[in-house]
């Protein structure tokens, strides 16, 4: 980046050489795995565990995935945890505080 900006590299979107070769080997053996676990998921011979399985991997290219939620507050309130130990009457505070 010596002139503020990428210069050169692969262009965005352009699979790795790995990956090519593996996308031109299924098309050599006509195989689409896709199709297949599609195929596992909808033969009601095989285990559910299985045809779940192949559905929940099928899912991730249909629908995104949800992410976890961190959800924080600059005033979080005060929080008192009562563990039914009885405490002596003088030390006790009012009704109105707990």
């Amino acid at each position: 980046m010596a002139l503020g900006r990428k210069t050169g590299g692969r262009v965005a979107g352009t699979v790795n050489r790995r990956t090519a070769d593996v996308i031109e080997r299924l098309e050599q053996l006509g195989c689409d795995p896709i199709e297949g676990m599609a195929a596992i998921a909808m033969d009601l011979d095989n285990p559910p565990e299985l045809r779940a399985r192949m559905y929940a991997e099928l899912a991730q290219y249909v629908a995104p995935k949800r992410r976890a939620l961190d959800v924080t507050s600059a005033e979080a309130p005060a929080v008192s945890i009562r563990l039914g130990i009885p405490m002596k009457a003088e030390t006790m505070p009012p009704a109105e505080t707990i």
